[in-house]
């Protein structure tokens, strides 16, 4: 059990309520990734959610608006499109006629 960095004090199960979440771009509200990891500060007392870890990224805990159904973060400048960008680019563009289709 580990407490969320928000002032609300309320308690989360990392597992439960962050692990395998959407996480949503607070500025636009785009889908932005899943959580694959969350990281501790063990020497916080409870230990508290320190970041989030999607694909390459880490996401500090002062990034987090707001967790929900999904969890909305401030992306700023974070390359949370990275793999959406690399498979577009070596794996779709590469299938005959994909350059065809329509958004």
């Amino acid at each position: 059990m580990t407490r969320t960095p928000d002032t609300s004090g309320r308690v989360l199960h990392a597992q439960l309520h962050l692990l395998d979440r959407q996480l949503i771009d607070q500025a636009d509200g785009h889908l932005a990734g899943k959580i694959d990891d969350v990281e501790l500060d063990l020497d916080a007392d409870p230990p508290v959610v320190a970041a989030l870890i999607t694909g390459r990224e880490r996401i500090m805990a002062r990034r987090i608006a707001a967790i929900d159904t999904a969890v909305t973060v401030v992306v700023e400048d974070l390359d949370l499109d990275y793999y959406d960008d690399w498979v577009e680019n070596h794996v779709i563009a590469k299938i005959p006629g994909a350059g065809d289709a329509t958004e």
